[in-house]
């Protein structure tokens, strides 16, 4: 009988979203575009420059972001007489490979090539597979990394793959990478003081040997003043230039629907349902499996979902507001997380009766960004609220305020044209992400879903980027942060008073580094640098604190 019911509820949940899939398509018109969304980290920092100077409105509060409206927002610079050399150089760069975006236009087939440029053809860039037409546009390419990091002990990392990315029509978009990775010497096997992303790592026969894969892939359908994509990929909330609160690039991928609407220009509606790796054993479903060379058990995992939603209000050019709330559940997907306009938190109170043994893990956030308000200037601000207690705020024995909140400044073209610096602070106070129940902290294969450096922590980043020529950037920053202890969860939800902040002090890092990239292409980067990196007490002997890195990198999306 209970085999029965979680079948039912199952069902009723996907017909439930087969239905929102349907709703969302009865609001088809002929101005939907298709939408394939870009991970390229220099075009997102040439626009978001751009609008800090107040010469575009750019929305980049959620990413990656949409292919099509960078090439529209690139192709609006064309008459901008106050571009620099640089500037116009690279806004050349830029369109010539985001041309293929350029749904407006009718396209010629185009034959396969090889790494090999036609001066007849509108990308003067190599690729695979190249082809368009009127009805149907694809490009494939290769995926790999080199790269080589020399200390007392020297490290590897090689990655291959490869990614496609097209439109089918006007209203649908793809794209897929998949990338298989080795990493071999002195590697970071912990992944928990930086923002490397995390990993689910592959069983392997050699302790020198640390070997994972990536997968990514999109599909998108554009209507009218919206969208809705389903895909396996890693979203960010925020403008942080260190890390973000809400949702970070720290966590592996995971598979998701979401739905965007934007009712107005000043106004945008965000939704999204996501399926997570809990990291907890259930022990009910596990079994032998009659094999002992790797284990004797079948694991499986207590199943782990998470919802979001958030509202975005841009009162006036340059100015945006934004506020939501996300949940995290275990155990059977519940269908009103499905639907849109559900408020998680007042739900999931009224179904549980509040009882921290039962129900979900939800939070609020709230945030604020101002572009050239202050000529040439950002500020940006987010706040995290995992639990509040109002009615003991000010009470310093009973409080139980797990909060987190982001201060960011940036300036561009101080002192030199094309330099920008950015200040940032982040902090989180304890037992923000966590939960009484380990399979609802806030996180992915127990990587932090939201800022890398987990709750009871601190830091402050000095960043300074300069362009001294079109496609090549020089970085330089200063991070120093403090990491207190996670706590028990007495501690968390009964001791009185609360555990301050910074309490169980764990260790202090600092690093300063020096990096330089080219561009050879689009996302197709040389890279070297060097960090000098101390950690206090050292939490990884193989990682040492000299570094000097080298790497090229095949990643044109």
């Amino acid at each position: 009988m209970i085999k029965v019911l979680i079948k039912t509820y199952t069902l009723n949940s996907v017909k439930l979203l087969f239905t929102i899939f349907v709703f969302a398509l009865l609001l088809v018109s002929n101005q939907g575009k298709a939408q394939v969304f870009t991970h390229q980290k220099t075009v997102v920092e040439f626009l978001e420059r751009m609008a800090q100077k107040g010469a575009i409105e750019f929305n980049d509060l959620i990413k990656p972001v949409d292919r099509s409206v960078v090439y529209k927002l690139l192709n609006s610079f064309q008459q901008n007489k106050n571009l620099s050399t640089i500037e116009k150089e690279e806004l050349a760069f830029f369109i010539s490979y985001y041309s293929f975006d350029n749904l407006e236009k009718a396209y010629i087939p185009k034959s396969l090539t090889v790494f090999k440029q036609i001066k007849k053809n509108l990308f003067n860039e190599p690729h695979i597979l190249n082809y368009s037409d009127d009805n149907f546009r694809l490009m494939v390419d290769p995926l790999a990394e080199i790269g080589f990091q020399s200390a007392k002990k020297t490290s590897q990392l090689i990655s291959t793959g490869f990614q496609m990315m097209g439109y089918a029509g006007k209203r649908i978009g793809f794209q897929l990478s998949v990338r298989d990775v080795n990493e071999t010497g002195a590697f970071d096997s912990l992944r928990i003081d930086n923002t490397l992303m995390g990993f689910n790592r592959k069983q392997t026969t050699s302790k020198n040997l640390l070997s994972y894969s990536q997968f990514n892939a999109n599909l998108s359908y554009r209507f009218n003043r919206g969208m809705i994509t389903v895909g396996q990929d890693q979203h960010v909330l925020g403008y942080g230039k260190t890390g973000n609160l809400v949702m970070s690039a720290k966590a592996p991928s995971y598979p998701f629907y979401r739905l965007q609407y934007h009712p107005t220009k000043w106004l945008s509606v965000n939704y999204m349902h996501a399926w997570l790796q809990s990291g907890v054993m259930d022990s009910v479903k596990a079994y032998g499996t009659g094999n002992t060379v790797y284990g004797g058990n079948r694991e499986t995992f207590i199943p782990k979902f998470y919802a979001i939603h958030f509202v975005e209000v841009k009162p006036m050019k340059g100015l945006s507001l934004h506020l939501g709330e996300s949940i995290m559940y275990t155990d059977i997907i519940e269908p009103a997380y499905l639907m849109p306009v559900t408020f998680f938190k007042a739900y999931d109170n009224n179904k549980y009766n509040d009882k921290i043994t039962t129900g979900a893990n939800g939070q609020f956030f709230m945030g604020i960004s101002s572009r050239n308000q202050i000529p040439k200037t950002h500020l940006y601000a987010q706040l995290f609220i995992d639990e509040i207690r109002v009615s003991n705020i000010f009470n310093a024995t009973k409080s139980r305020n797990q909060i987190a909140y982001q201060l960011g400044a940036s300036v561009t073209d101080i002192g030199l044209p094309y330099l920008t610096l950015t200040a940032e602070l982040n902090k989180v106070y304890p037992f923000v992400y966590r939960n009484f129940l380990p399979a609802q902290n806030y996180s992915n294969s127990n990587f932090p879903l939201g800022d890398w450096m987990g709750a009871n922590a601190d830091r402050i980043e000095f960043i300074a980027n300069y362009h001294p020529r079109a496609r090549l950037n020089v970085r330089a920053y200063y991070r120093l942060m403090k990491k207190g202890g996670l706590g028990t969860v007495e501690q968390q939800y009964y001791l009185t008073p609360t555990p301050v902040y910074g309490f169980d002090p764990q260790y202090k890092t600092s690093k300063i580094s020096l990096e330089t990239s080219y561009e050879l292409y689009s996302n197709v980067n040389i890279l070297v640098g060097y960090s000098r990196y101390q950690v206090t007490p050292n939490l990884q002997k193989s990682v040492t604190s000299n570094q000097v890195n080298i790497g090229l990198v095949f990643s044109p999306y």
